[in-house]
């Protein structure tokens, strides 16, 4: 007797119902507006990370790393390695996972999906799964791309099904729901079927985690490292059979459940297969906090429209919403790590210097004497109806003067988008000084025909670095 399939399809989860999906995702099914937006989520991914290297605390996690995996220190140099971006040399493909995607986020610079529900920083943690799955098996590009869109909508979905709840309650969503996006790519490069990857996924959940109380210091940055990291042990065990929950999502005792107060677990499959998340995902034109960017351009707009001397500044008043400022509410930053959640130096650099890149969050710039100044003038107003892409700043000039400028949505989020250009442009200013012109000419050239290159690895070994 043949089972109902009505009957069939309702024993089957939310955790198998993703992964079969997952495990099957053909890159010929994934829409082209997807592909395109893979693509310059690559090339955004590459140029942070690269810049991201430079960071004292990368050359910490690779001195560290050598304590329990000693690894070539040339590309190319042996074994089953992949490339640690700009430090000119390899590890173990976990390890260089790690690396990678601490690298990727620790300048607050990298993409930002963040819609009503939730805030992922998408690339940090499955980026660095593709390259170090791909490289040491030479994978060709349109298989890199097919698992970086399944590790993507994976975690993204996770995350919408989390709710706002999971956000409020301290956890730093980009690390817990980015196991899942590392374990669904890493699944997808290593062949897994339906079952093993949801093993996978379940061995992910129970590894999920990322706290917000570190955020200011370099804790941050080491969720979406261990995302990748684990992510890849997670995949790699389901692959030689080893078992976790096939109901990580929705058992009761599971990651939904647990971890948030209001979960919707039917987000994790609705409309799988024709909506696609994607599309929606933002870039930084800032190197801080997405939550701090519309102010940061509302108060450069005004700088610029009006030739402001940041000396006439007699106050800033920023009005924001709700959650600028609990996580984004430091007054007075003593590092860069910590100005970047302070929505009182960003307004203050973006006052005095006009800028809000790299050099605004170096140490030094957040403890000038005139930065501190500035900060002591910004004040913020809390609008609950305000979404998370929007401000309205006012600034007062000594002699009485009101400025007024709203932002409705900030720069790089669906509603004002950067363009290919601006990122390409990004990509050159981060990724030159550590790479070289002809080097990141030639990685734009592969990342924008991924799905015609062979070997994955390619892109990779151009970002070895040029050493340090």
């Amino acid at each position: 007797m043949v089972a109902d399939p009505r009957a069939l399809e309702e024993t089957v989860g939310a955790t198998a119902e993703l992964a079969g999906f997952m495990s099957g995702l053909d890159a010929s099914e994934i829409p082209g507006p997807v592909r395109h937006q893979a693509k310059r989520c690559l090339i955004d991914w590459l140029g942070v990370t690269l810049a991201g290297s430079a960071d004292p605390a990368v050359e910490i996690l690779c001195a560290a790393g050598e304590e329990f995996a000693p690894a070539p220190t040339v590309p190319g140099g042996g074994g089953r390695t992949a490339t640690v971006l700009g430090r000119r040399r390899t590890a173990p493909p976990s390890l260089a996972a790690l690396i990678n995607g601490y690298a990727a986020h620790v300048l607050d610079f990298d993409d930002t999906y963040n819609p009503a529900r939730t805030t992922v920083h998408g690339s940090a943690p499955v980026w660095p799964v593709v390259l170090a799955l791909g490289e040491p098996d030479r994978v060709s590009g349109e298989r890199a791309l097919a698992a970086f869109v399944a590790g993507f909508e994976t975690e993204i979905r996770v995350a919408r099904a989390a709710g706002p709840a999971h956000y409020e309650r301290g956890w730093h969503v980009t690390g817990t729901v980015g196991h899942f996006g590392a374990a669904a790519a890493a699944g997808r490069l290593l062949g897994l079927d339906s079952v093993r990857l949801a093993h996978a996924l379940g061995a992910a959940g129970t590894q999920a985690a990322g706290l917000k109380g570190v955020y200011g210091s370099m804790g941050k940055a080491l969720h979406p490292g261990k995302a990748a990291m684990d992510g890849i042990l997670a995949a790699l065990l389901a692959r030689r059979g080893f078992t976790a929950s096939e109901s990580i999502l929705e058992d009761r005792l599971g990651f939904l459940h647990v971890l948030s107060d209001d979960p919707d677990v039917a987000l994790v499959t609705a409309g799988l297969g024709e909506e696609w998340a994607l599309p929606d995902d933002g870039f930084k034109p800032y190197a801080c906090g997405s939550l701090t960017h519309p102010t940061i351009e509302a108060v450069i707009g005004l700088r610029e429209e009006h030739g402001i001397d940041p000396l006439l500044i007699a106050s800033i008043e920023a009005t924001v919403n709700d959650y600028v400022s609990w996580v984004t509410g430091k007054t007075d930053p003593a590092t860069g790590l910590e100005g970047k959640f302070s929505i009182f130096h960003c307004a203050a650099v973006a006052a005095v210097d006009g800028a809000a890149s790299v050099r605004q969050f170096e140490d030094g710039r957040v403890r000038a004497a005139d930065v501190a100044a500035m900060r002591e003038r910004v004040r913020i107003v809390v609008d609950e109806a305000l979404p998370k892409d929007a401000a309205s700043v006012t600034v007062i000039l000594n002699d009485g003067r009101r400025l007024v400028r709203s932002v409705r949505h900030n720069k790089g989020t669906p509603g004002k988008p950067m363009t290919d250009q601006e990122i390409e442009a990004k990509f050159a200013d981060l990724a030159a000084p550590h790479i070289g012109d002809d080097a990141a000419r030639r990685v734009l050239e592969l990342c924008w025909r991924l799905d015609a290159c062979d070997d994955v690895g390619e892109i990779a070994r151009l970002c070895a670095g040029v050493g340090r």
